[in-house]
């Protein structure tokens, strides 16, 4: 047997990077969507967090209500320094079970996993919050004959404050696994996450708007926003908002690109003829008769026009591509900038700050709107409206 087994995990300092992810790191490098909203839910996480006693915050809220989001927000109010001052030097990792568990044959292995990811979190002295998604899952993860499940090496490190910790489930998995275990629940406080409602929906997905023409390189229209929100709302009941909404912006935008990027219509139908006329054409080659004759001369002048105007559909088809790949790139530039700027005012770094919000920001911001401003489509169409959200939505219900 090959196997050799991994020499002292605990004193491997990528153990937290092996099997985790740092949120904080993530903000920074402009990877995480902005967060809308939900001031008051990351208010009381503060607050949890900043107790002396009992300060892991649970979040219990239903699939798609943004949990793991509020998360996020709050390593983006770490990073921008809007938290209090016992918070400002904190960093998040998510702890990835998953990765934890994969490939632990045998007895003790994710044990001795687990114990060193615990181990670093303890030696770096509170510095690091560690966050469980999904944390019903820790209660029986790897439990085996005669071993211990994850949550109860948690349980004492939680009862002697060496471990801070926010977990997230939904109500059905809390009441189900973790009300059950009195000692691990003693040890969390609920923060409940209600579903946000039409409205804040549409402001969400509003900041949202720009990182998604960014990547799709489309534009979304202000309808097609408040119609995701709403008939998501109306039709689409058995997932939860803002998620599902997200989900259809999403799509639609997906959906558009992919239209952009096929073979528009007009052109397609003229090649289709031509294709046609090329057989006819092969046929009536091989006929010596008057008849056929005179139809082939005029197949070949049909034919030229059919190619003369393929070829200048194609041209102004690659034409229009260029352009809104040009808009796109400048937009994924723009977001770039954006994040930058974030970064030099966190960093108290004014001078590129200044460069950056009063130079390059406004003058990348007007190109955008002069090439914009300079669209000439008529074969493609960019725009996401409300129509490709109906559309969508009745393919899903």
């Amino acid at each position: 047997m090959n196997y050799q087994e991994p020499q002292n995990l605990e004193n491997d300092p990528e153990i937290l990077e092996k099997y985790g992810r740092n949120i904080i790191n993530e903000v920074k490098s402009g990877k995480i969507d902005p967060v809308i909203g939900r001031e008051e839910e990351i208010r009381r996480i503060i607050k949890i967090l900043s107790r002396k006693t009992k300060n892991n915050p649970v979040l219990i809220g239903e699939p798609g209500v943004g949990k793991t989001a509020i998360v996020e927000g709050l390593a983006r109010r770490i990073v921008d320094k809007d938290v209090p001052a016992g918070l400002e030097t904190k960093m998040i990792y998510e702890l990835d079970l998953a990765s934890l568990l994969a490939g632990a044959k045998y007895r003790g292995e994710f044990e001795e996993r687990l114990k060193a990811v615990l181990k670093k979190i303890k030696d770096s002295e509170g510095e690091i919050i560690l966050f469980i998604d999904e944390i019903h899952m820790i209660v029986g993860a790897g439990k085996a004959e005669g071993a211990l499940d994850a949550s109860n090496m948690l349980k004492p490190m939680l009862a002697r404050g060496e471990l801070h910790c926010i977990g997230a489930t939904t109500l059905n998995e809390y009441r189900k696994y973790i009300e059950k275990d009195n000692a691990l629940e003693r040890r969390f406080q609920k923060v409940l996450i209600e579903e946000p409602t039409v409205a804040d929906t549409i402001s969400i997905i509003r900041g949202l708007k720009d990182r998604f023409e960014a990547h799709h390189g489309v534009h979304i229209a202000d309808n097609a926003i408040i119609a995701a929100a709403t008939l998501s709302e109306r039709y689409i009941t058995d997932r939860f908002l803002p998620d599902k909404a997200i989900d259809l912006i999403d799509e639609a935008c997906a959906s558009i690109r992919m239209e952009i990027d096929s073979m528009p219509a007009e052109l397609d139908d003229i090649k289709r003829k031509a294709m046609q006329l090329e057989i006819e054409k092969r046929v009536l080659e091989k006929e010596s008769d008057p008849l056929s004759k005179k139809r082939l001369a005029e197949l070949n002048k049909e034919l030229d026009k059919l190619n003369q105007e393929g070829s200048v559909l194609k041209t102004e088809w690659e034409r229009e591509k260029r352009e809104l790949e040009a808009i796109k790139k400048d937009k994924a530039k723009l977001e770039q900038l954006r994040t930058e700027l974030q970064n030099a005012l966190n960093q108290s770094d004014y001078s590129k700050a200044a460069e950056l919000q009063y130079s390059k920001i406004p003058t990348l911001e007007k190109e955008i709107m002069n090439r914009q401003k300079q669209e000439n489509h008529h074969l493609i169409s960019e725009v996401v409206n409300d129509q490709e959200i109906a559309d969508i939505v009745s393919k899903w219900t």
